[in-house]
């Protein structure tokens, strides 16, 4: 039973280690994305179309989705239609990096508790 905890121990130090790849990953890929929603009056008077909420730094991985390159800000323009027209949902850097710290809280802990138990039994099996 010990080497089961040992086991568990082991698997969540790798998960913990894991998170930062995973989030790294992600920073990686993230952009500066302004969404926005065109109309039929916006492409008839040449308008760029009605932006939703503020930039953010989202994970939009379809080229197509984007509305030319970024503007001197840095800022990409997505349109918003064409993310709905293809079921693509935008995820938001910042609840990658809520997941990330939860999931390390989540195999620290477990971790710590694994390796204090399987302590505890080889204590208790040399006594």
């Amino acid at each position: 039973m010990k080497k089961f905890f040992f086991a568990i121990a082991i698997l969540c130090a790798l998960g913990f280690l894991a998170t930062f790849a995973v989030q790294s990953s992600y920073h990686g890929k993230a952009k500066l994305i302004q969404r926005i929603e065109k109309s039929a009056s916006a492409d008839l008077f040449g308008d760029a179309g009605t932006p939703i909420g503020e930039p953010a730094e989202y994970v939009i991985e379809d080229p197509k989705a984007f509305i030319g390159g970024p503007d001197d800000k840095g800022v990409y323009q997505v349109d918003e239609g064409y993310l709905k027209a293809h079921q693509i949902y935008p995820t938001q850097l910042k609840t990658i990096d809520f997941f990330t710290g939860a999931f390390r809280i989540g195999f620290g802990i477990a971790g710590v508790i694994a390796a204090l138990i399987a302590w505890r039994m080889k204590l208790k099996s040399s006594n």
